[in-house]
């Protein structure tokens, strides 16, 4: 399983678009909107908007890398590698286990990085205590979307794969209000938006990063984390992790 889980990591983590999109992206967005926010914010708030910003875009950065690397599993089954890996003593457990990790330790990098940049570009001022809650809190939560990526690669093909990744990133940053603050959004769709895993995810991570941690945000993501995990289970059981041969 070892040996694996390394091939793996390895194989996405040379992806250079998956790193331009799951970690430099959310960095540059980091440093973007507090720039243009921040510069809008009255005198004494520059903080509180950086902070903010911080948290979204960790949270945007999360989910995409936790989306990009498990609906790659139908890239995978489409080009034939699980179907060779059928023929290796590694049982489809064990397959199935090591893109669910890969999935999710490949959202490190980008908490990481987001963190870095906020910490020391735009002078987010946090305990060390704090910081290790957020990026460890985000870490845990980003599983449920590890979750909603494996359905999403067991159920799809390879083509529609890659455009659900790019819709469902959207949705989720968008009217999760990861991009631009829930506040600003009219009524009906900010109402919308507190449906979202994603506003639920990011409100996690301004809980820690506050100080303040409440118990929603924790059942709100349990809970879809459950019904995620239970779609990638029954989808698991209707397709086969290997393409049928034609």
């Amino acid at each position: 399983m070892t040996d694996l889980l390394l091939f793996q990591l390895r194989r996405v983590g040379r992806n250079k678009q998956y790193l331009f999109f799951t970690v430099l992206l959310p960095a540059l967005f980091t440093v973007f909107f507090t720039q243009v926010i921040g510069a809008q914010a009255a005198d004494g708030d520059y903080q509180d908007v950086a902070g903010s910003v911080l948290v979204s875009m960790m949270s945007y950065g999360a989910i995409g890398a936790a989306l990009g690397a498990t609906i790659r599993m139908a890239f995978d089954r489409s080009s034939g590698w699980l179907r060779q890996l059928r023929v290796t003593p590694v049982p489809t457990g064990t397959v199935f286990a090591v893109d669910v990790l890969v999935g999710a330790l490949l959202v490190l990098p980008s908490l990481v990085v987001v963190a870095a940049v906020g910490r020391f570009v735009n002078g987010v001022e946090l305990g060390l205590g704090t910081w290790l809650a957020l990026v460890g809190s985000l870490w845990a939560g980003s599983v449920v979307f590890v979750a909603l990526g494996v359905a999403v690669g067991l159920a799809l093909d390879a083509q529609a794969a890659g455009a659900a990744i790019g819709i469902l990133g959207t949705v989720l940053a968008a009217l999760g209000g990861l991009w631009f603050p829930v506040d600003l959004f009219p009524a009906g769709l900010a109402s919308v938006a507190r449906t979202l895993p994603s506003y639920w995810f990011a409100e996690l991570g301004r809980d820690v990063a506050a100080g303040t941690v409440t118990g929603a945000p924790v059942l709100v993501l349990a809970g879809y984390g459950v019904v995620f995990a239970a779609a990638a289970m029954a989808v698991a059981r209707r397709r086969p992790l290997h393409a049928v041969a034609g």
